[in-house]
């Protein structure tokens, strides 16, 4: 089971459709969705924390992998294009992601320890009016 970075990045922005689905089918009601109980919704947010994390470090060490190609000479553009202006461009838009993957980390975080102190109580059956 080899996969490519690149394959690796697309199957990470599929799985997060995925639970973008999951979410609107339960938002929907319908009939067997999967994500149905606080437990999952915890599980859910714990689980985008461990990939903000993730973002963090990979926006940090695309940032660096791109640096060591230009500093080796490995990129060019055409004449008209300062590379060294879009190496850096780029090197300054992968800092401000590991920065807003941070945040977002610590936003996720919040959001996980708001949620473990709830519980989980079944729906009490609605009282017949007379």
């Amino acid at each position: 089971m080899n996969r490519t970075a690149t394959q690796h990045a697309g199957i990470a922005a599929e799985s997060v459709n995925g639970v973008n689905q999951s979410i609107r089918a339960a938002l929907a009601h319908v009939e067997g969705a999967d994500l149905a109980k606080l437990k999952d919704a915890y599980e859910v947010a714990c689980s985008l924390k461990l990939l903000a994390q993730r973002l963090t470090l990979t926006a940090t060490e695309m940032r660096q992998l791109v640096g060591e190609w230009h500093q080796e000479g490995h990129l060019v553009t055409e004449p008209a294009i300062d590379t060294d202006v879009v190496v850096d461009g780029f090197s300054t838009a992968m800092t401000n992601a590991s920065k807003v993957a941070r945040a977002l980390f610590v936003a996720l975080d919040d959001a996980t320890k708001n949620l473990a102190p709830i519980g989980w109580q079944e729906s009490a059956p609605h009282k017949a009016q007379s």
